[in-house]
């Protein structure tokens, strides 16, 4: 249930987006953050493979805008996220992935935030996750019960063990790239939550669109998507994050 291919493969489109949010660094992490801090909830957003892309930040900046939550996503790559150059050689990527980018890895600088969200008064938080993103999405909210809901947003590397161990309700949005989740959603529905679960397919767009391989030109397909899967998760995270 992988979408390994696409995402090794596709690479990250060229963009010069202005961001409207700022980068705060809570030590060696950098956090690009975009809305009001004073809401008691929050959106923790991990980004693909190619990291703080123009894309992925435009993306938290109407989500921000949208939700009227603070938005939050860790720089987890410090400034080194993967290059063009990598794709085509999955061997290489999943080797830096596991060096990088597992949950396990990953735990300290996550908790890291969860303090500064907690320090300023945020009580639930949802989370959203792109690609690889959506893989650590899951387990994290699987791991800890103060993540209240996430949005998957073309996600790679999912297997069914995926929905066996999900602990919050989960948004799906695939692409034609991605596996078939029927089976997912079946596990899924038998969840305590399971009819908060959602699932909708963009059959029309391609692995990495609302983030940092989409085509965000004025009229293009890929905007009006990734617009309706911003949509789609704020209304989502409305119904599902409780403070």
């Amino acid at each position: 249930m992988s979408t390994a291919k696409a995402c090794c493969q596709i690479p990250p489109v060229v963009s010069n987006y202005q961001a409207v949010g700022t980068i705060e660094n809570l030590g060696d992490l950098p956090v690009y953050t975009v809305g009001p801090k004073t809401s008691k909830k929050a959106v923790f957003v991990i980004y693909d493979i190619f990291g703080l892309h123009p894309n992925t930040k435009q993306f938290c900046d109407v989500l921000a805008n949208n939700c009227g939550y603070q938005v939050v996503m860790p720089d987890f790559f410090r400034g080194k996220p993967a290059t063009p150059d990598i794709l085509g050689k999955r061997d290489e990527l999943m080797a830096w992935l596991q060096k990088v980018g597992t949950i396990d890895v990953l735990e300290p600088s996550i908790q890291r935030v969860k303090e500064h969200l907690i320090a300023q008064g945020v009580e639930k938080t949802g989370v959203v996750g792109f690609c690889w993103g959506a893989k650590i999405a899951i387990q994290l909210s699987a791991r800890d019960k103060y993540y209240s809901a996430a949005s998957l947003i073309h996600p790679s590397f999912f297997a069914n063990e995926d929905a066996e161990g999900a602990q919050a309700p989960l948004l799906l949005i695939p692409t034609k790239d991605e596996a078939d989740l029927t089976e997912f959603m079946q596990i899924l529905s038998k969840k305590p939550f399971g009819d908060k679960c959602e699932h909708h397919r963009f059959d029309d767009v391609h692995h990495g669109f609302a983030a940092a391989r989409g085509n965000w030109e004025e009229g293009s397909l890929d905007k009006q998507r990734a617009t309706e899967a911003i949509q789609l998760t704020a209304n989502f995270f409305a119904k599902n994050v409780q403070a």
